[in-house]
């Protein structure tokens, strides 16, 4: 039918689909990648990634969509500091990174 209406052309015209609407508003994504910069105030995990949007900007959207945006959008990598052992000496460790001479 449009083959017949508009000609070749028409047919071999390339059309753009618009995508879907991101449920993570913009500004919410700033916000989202103003904290992740910020060393002190790391997440633990995606989940609270997700739950620090809808209790303070009151965004609700669904693991997968905080995952994307989060990791491949922002490319933040969520990092938790490893536990230190109760038993190492403080002075000695701090002298193990200190450059030899």
């Amino acid at each position: 039918m449009q083959y017949r209406e508009d000609g070749v052309s028409a047919m071999l015209e390339r059309k753009v689909s618009s995508g879907g609407v991101r449920k993570i508003p913009q500004w919410a994504e700033e916000a989202l990648a103003k904290r992740l910069k910020n060393s002190e105030h790391g997440f633990a995990s995606y989940g609270a990634v997700q739950q620090w949007l809808a209790e303070e900007l009151g965004v609700e959207a669904e693991y997968h969509a905080v995952y994307q945006m989060t990791r491949y959008r922002l490319q933040a990598k969520l990092k938790v500091a490893r536990p230190q052992n109760i038993k190492q000496d403080c002075e000695r460790r701090e002298s193990f990174k200190k450059p030899c001479r």
